[in-house]
Parts: structure tokens; C-alpha cells; sequence
């Protein structure tokens, strides 16, 4: 009761429903899956972008500290270099020192021939505070290379942070490597030799623009250099380094840190903010929020288009509803709503046909009402009539009239309903023999009946059913032998009553046979004109209509040889005879 009070829920309603947390589970889920994957994939981005713009810029200090290693070594004692400066120191007139300086400045402006990332190179007098050869660099070198923080040794060689340049213009960062030696005159000199290391390539590898702060680390984990303001100078990044060409991935003071330690032993970071590596995955989120709208919209769309649709067909059933039948040609260019319109249009010709037999079987009835006022004469003065004659052949004593009035007046009784509606099958073959006897008193002729008994013959069934058969057996075949066979009885095996009239008359032709074939019509014209099938079509139509088709009519004949009529009707179970079980046939 509650939910016949609630109301039924519309299609609409429903199919949004449904459509519409399949479509929300399926896009949670994929939002879910894809969001995860989303962000792993971007994660590893991020880090793989930082790890080769990091492992290009290790590469590249790599490979300047490499070239001061092999300078420097150049510049040691038992190097080319250092035997110049041996020739130098141990020079005793001022010739041979100025002769020993100038090789000793050709030899190192020959460096920076050599490599062209060198900025400046040099000895370190220790005890006169100042370089051995002045003026090979932009600028002189003073005692603050000294305070340069160290980040590693390597083979008796000192590797320097990034700092700013001490032989040239200042404000350029580069790196450098001293190292302190001795001559063989016992004089102490520190060599000292800067490159700028080119981070051009790891800029280009930077595609995404992101703004990198870079750091250099000691084999402490403690920062020596570093251009971000968050992390300082002496502050320990990492308890302790990874293994050399390994990385580490840590976060700091809003940063996320990537260090990667070189081969020589140091260790350089960048750091990227957070708030970048947020920016990102808000992008990629928008971009995912984005897609998930415009499924939403297509879905949507999708499931407006079908309502659409389905409203037009529901349009179309409002109509035929409604009583318009008119034909619709429309395509909706899929296939399945395609195929139900047809079908619905041959329904709405279904319709119109059914219609049209419904009027006609109308106008049928109307027709047979006005046909039954003709030919009907007012019951009562017509019985009334018959009651006056057979009082005046009883007066007159003609028992003959007396009978066959009596007869007839049972039989108008009978045909006219004055004995009710109802009727059965041996009513029926009672009204036949008052009809055959009432013939006989007219014509000669032998009529065989065999009727047998049995409770069947209480099966209802409809009035007129027998005298028709017989009067066109009577009227058109009785031929010489004058005789006509009418047999009754049950086929208790099938559940049928079996009736049978056979005439001996010359048989039917194509066009009578063609006319009891014909559907029935009440047709006064052609009762006038004697159409000897309308009898055989009233039974059949009549069967028809009270037996809902389950029955049989049959018409056997060969020309000259008479014809036989076979009706079959089903028998109500409880009126079949159980205790018995025919094998009579039917000829």
C-alpha cells in the first residue's frame, strides 16, 4: 500500500538512476585508478627530470675538477711545469730569473690555450703573501682562497666548493682545486687553479623551466655551497651520503632535495619546492577533472539523446492510444529504434485492419438486425393465428391439419426462442424431427436417422444448427433414391459428438462449393435468389463463433454420387461417457 501511495517511478527516472551510478561508480573508480597511476607516474617524472639535470651538472664539476687535478699536476714538482718553476727558483743572476719568469708565464698562459674553461692559475708564495708570477689573471690572488671550503682530498690535491672567482671577475661562481707543494730550495708555494663549469646543457635538459636551487656537499653531508636562501652554508643535509653515483631523495625546509655523490667523493644537490612539485600535480589533477567533466557531459548527452528518443516512441504509443493511426516515417539512424518504429507502425496497421474488421462486423450485425425485423412476423399474432387454425381442425375434426399445425407451431416456438436461449445438442435433434416430420407431410422421402444415446447429448451448442443441413439436404438432395442418412453419436476417445447427414443427390459443383467456402454474409439478394451454400455458411459461421473455432465442418461429394456433411464438436468433460470407449469411425 505504501508504495502504491509513493507512485511509480517514471523511465526517465529510472534509467538516470541507474546510467547514472553505473556511470559515477565506473568514473570514482577510474578516477581512483587513474589518479594514483597519475600521480606515481608523475612522481617518477619528477624525480627522473631531477636526477638527469642533477646527474648532468655532477658531470660537468666531474670534469672541470678533473682538468685542475691534471693541471695542478702539471704544475707539481715532477711535473712540466713545475721543472720550469724548479729552473726559476734556482736561478741565481737576474738574468737567468727574468729569462726563468717569462718561461714560467709562457708555460701557464699556455694553460688557459689549452683549456678554455680555465679562469686563472697560479702559484701561492706562502711566506711573501703573494703570487710568484703577479698579473697572469684579471686579478691577483689574495689570502681568501684560503678560507674556500673543502669538500673532499683526492691524491694529495684539496677539491674547493663553488664560491666566487679569485683571479677573475668575482661575481662568476666557479670551482677550484689547490694544492700545496715544496721545491727543492725548501720554499712552500700553494698552486691554485679555477674553471666555471658550463651548466648550459643540464639548463637545456631542463625542459620544464622549474626553478632549481643548487647545493655542493662534503663527505659529511654538511652543505658547503648553496644559492637557496632556506638552506645555508654548514647545515648537515644528510646524516650520511650515499654510496658514490647513488642518490638520495630528502625534503627540507619546504624542498624537496635530490643529492647524488660523485665518483671523486663530494656530493651535489638541487632542491625544488614543493609548492612547484604541488603546482604540478594540481595541473595534472585539473587536467584529470577536466576529462572526467567532459565524459560526464558525453554521458550526458548520451543519455539525453536516448531519452529523447524514447520519448518519441512513447510519443507515437500516446498517439495510437489517443486513436491516430496516421503512418509516421522517421529514422533515428540506429538500427534497434529503427526496428522498433517499423514495428510499431505495422502495429498501428494491425490496428487500423482490426478496426476496420470491427466496423464491418458491425455494420454486419446492423445489417442482420434489419434483415431479422423483414423477415420476422410479430411472434404472437402469427402463433396466435396458428392456435385459431388448429382449434378449427380439431371443431372440424382434421387430425391431420391439427397435427401438422401443432408441429409447426413447436417448431416457430423453437426457431423464434420462445423456448429459451439455451438450447442442446438433443433439443436440437428433437426440433429436427418435428421439422422432418412436417416435411414428410409434403414431400416422399425416407430419412434414416441414427441417433446414440448417451449423456453427450446435453452439450450445449447453438440453435438452428440441424434443420438448415437438412433442408438443403432435402431441397437439393434427395435425388431418385429419395433417401437421406443422418447418424449421431460420441467419439469418446477424441471428446467429440460426431453428426453426420448424407444426401443422394447429384453432389455440388467448383461454384457451390466455392459459395459454402465463403465467409458469411447476410445478403438479402442473394437469399432471394436461392443460394444453396448460405445454410452450410450460417452453421459453420455459427460453430465458429459459439465454439471459438474448436470445432469441425466437413463437406464430402462427388458429382453424382450425393454429398455428406461431417460436423465434429468437443464435448464438455463432464459430459463425456468415461466408462466407454468407442472405436466407431467416422465414414
Amino acid at each position: 500500500m505504501g508504495r502504491e501511495k509513493r507512485g511509480k517511478q517514471t523511465l526517465r527516472k529510472k534509467m538516470m538512476v541507474v546510467m547514472l551510478i553505473s556511470a559515477m561508480s565506473s568514473i570514482l573508480a577510474v578516477v581512483i585508478v587513474s589518479y594514483m597511476t597519475i600521480r606515481m607516474i608523475r612522481n617518477d617524472s619528477i624525480q627522473e627530470s631531477m636526477q638527469i639535470y642533477l646527474e648532468q651538472i655532477t658531470r660537468e664539476t666531474d670534469s672541470a675538477y678533473y682538468d685542475m687535478i691534471s693541471i695542478v699536476n702539471q704544475m707539481s714538482p715532477s711535473g712540466l711545469i713545475g721543472n720550469v718553476v724548479e729552473s726559476y727558483l734556482s736561478a741565481e743572476d737576474n738574468f737567468d730569473k727574468y729569462t726563468g719568469q717569462k718561461s714560467l708565464r709562457e708555460e701557464l698562459v699556455k694553460l688557459g690555450y689549452v683549456n678554455t674553461k680555465l679562469l686563472g692559475v697560479t702559484y701561492y708564495d706562502l711566506e711573501e703573501q703573494s703570487e710568484l708570477i703577479r698579473n697572469i689573471n684579471v686579478r691577483n690572488l689574495d689570502q681568501v682562497y684560503q678560507t674556500i671550503p673543502n669538500v673532499t682530498e683526492n691524491i694529495g690535491n684539496t677539491i674547493q666548493a663553488m664560491h666566487s672567482s679569485c683571479l677573475g671577475i668575482r661575481e662568476r661562481p666557479v670551482i677550484s682545486v689547490k694544492r700545496r707543494v715544496s721545491f727543492s730550495n725548501r720554499q712552500k708555494l700553494d698552486i691554485y687553479a679555477e674553471i666555471e663549469p658550463d651548466m648550459s646543457v643540464a639548463e637545456r635538459l631542463n625542459k620544464e623551466n622549474w626553478k632549481y636551487t643548487y647545493m655542493e656537499l662534503d663527505e659529511n653531508g654538511i652543505v658547503q655551497y648553496s644559492n637557496n636562501p632556506a638552506i645555508i652554508r654548514g647545515q648537515q643535509l644528510l646524516s650520511k651520503l650515499p654510496e658514490k653515483e647513488e642518490y638520495a631523495v630528502t625534503s627540507q625546509e619546504g624542498y624537496k632535495v635530490m643529492v647524488y655523490r660523485s665518483e671523486i667523493g663530494y656530493a651535489n644537490a638541487i632542491a625544488l619546492q614543493e609548492n612547484t612539485y604541488q603546482k604540478e600535480m594540481n595541473m595534472w589533477r585539473l587536467k584529470l577533472l577536466v576529462i572526467i567533466l567532459v565524459s560526464f557531459c558525453v554521458f550526458s548527452g548520451s543519455v539525453i539523446y536516448l531519452y529523447r528518443l524514447i520519448c518519441k516512441f512513447q510519443e507515437q504509443l500516446l498517439q495510437i492510444g489517443g486513436g491516430s493511426l496516421q503512418m509516421v516515417k522517421q529514422e533515428y539512424g540506429i538500427k534497434e529504434f529503427d526496428d522498433l518504429m517499423h514495428e510499431v507502425e505495422k502495429m498501428k496497421d494491425q490496428i487500423r485492419n482490426l478496426i476496420d474488421n470491427v466496423v464491418e462486423k458491425e455494420k454486419n450485425i446492423q445489417r442482420i438486425e434489419y434483415e431479422k425485423l423483414l423477415f420476422q412476423i410479430n411472434p404472437h399474432f402469427l402463433l396466435n393465428t396458428l392456435n385459431s387454425i388448429q382449434w378449427m381442425a380439431r371443431m372440424s375434426h382434421q387430425d391431420n391439419i391439427t397435427e401438422f399445425v401443432q408441429r409447426l407451431k413447436k417448431l416457430l416456438s423453437y426457431n423464434l426462442g420462445k423456448e429459451g436461449m439455451q438450447t442442446t445438442l438433443r433439443t436440437e435433434i428433437d426440433i429436427v424431427k418435428e421439422y422432418i416430420a412436417l416435411q414428410q407431410m409434403r414431400y416422399d422421402f425416407v430419412i434414416e436417422m441414427n441417433v446414440e444415446e448417451g449423456s453427450y447429448l446435453e452439450q450445449p451448442t447453438v440453435r438452428m444448427l440441424l434443420q438448415p443441413l437438412v433442408e438443403n439436404a432435402i431441397q437439393y438432395g434427395l435425388g431418385k433414391d429419395e433417401k437421406i442418412t443422418m447418424r449421431i453419436f460420441e467419439d469418446n476417445r477424441r471428446g467429440l459428438a460426431a453428426i453426420t447427414i448424407a444426401d443422394s443427390g447429384n453432389g455440388l459443383t467448383i461454384e457451390e462449393i466455392n459459395q459454402i467456402n465463403a465467409p458469411f454474409d447476410y445478403n438479402l439478394q442473394k437469399m432471394q435468389n436461392g443460394n444453396r451454400g448460405i445454410g452450410l455458411r450460417y452453421v459453420k459461421a455459427m460453430l465458429d463463433s459459439f465454439y471459438e473455432g474448436q470445432t469441425n465442418l466437413f463437406v464430402n461429394c462427388k458429382k453424382g454420387h450425393g454429398t455428406k456433411i461431417t460436423i465434429l464438436i468437443p464435448v464438455q468433460e463432464e459430459l463425456r461417457d468415461k466408462a466407454k470407449v468407442t472405436d466407431t469411425g467416422i465414414e
